[in-house]
């Protein structure tokens, strides 16, 4: 069943922060709210935020994180994968990039420096 959940220009699809609250916790919902819009300021071309559970468990991608998480990828309008983040509830997240989040963010900081050196 499609369900989205619009923060700014980031919908939540499959998993709304509703749910996602009512389930994980406010601090995790929160947390993914405050991220979402972070990462559409920082990646203008994401447009969908899917929620991958609403079970917080531990880290498999990073072993040193010792705080329950969240995950959460961040898509293109194309479905590309820009970037993954594991949200706490405490109100901070990791961010894990893509290759073509990779890519994206180098061509931004490009224009970036291009458009201060002129």
């Amino acid at each position: 069943m499609f369900n989205a959940t619009r923060v700014l220009g980031v919908a939540y699809r499959g998993i709304s922060l509703e749910a996602l609250g009512m389930e994980a916790g406010v601090g995790y919902s929160s947390t993914v709210d405050i991220a979402g819009n972070n990462i559409e300021k920082k990646f203008p071309v994401v447009v969908e935020g899917r929620v991958q559970g609403t079970k917080p468990h531990q880290s498999s991608k990073d072993k040193s994180d010792k705080k329950d998480v969240v995950t959460v990828g961040y898509y293109t309008a194309k479905g590309t994968r820009i970037l993954t983040i594991h949200a706490h509830e405490d109100g901070t997240w990791v961010e894990f990039l893509s290759r073509a989040g990779k890519a994206l963010l180098a061509s931004l900081q490009g224009k970036e420096g291009s458009s201060k050196s002129k």
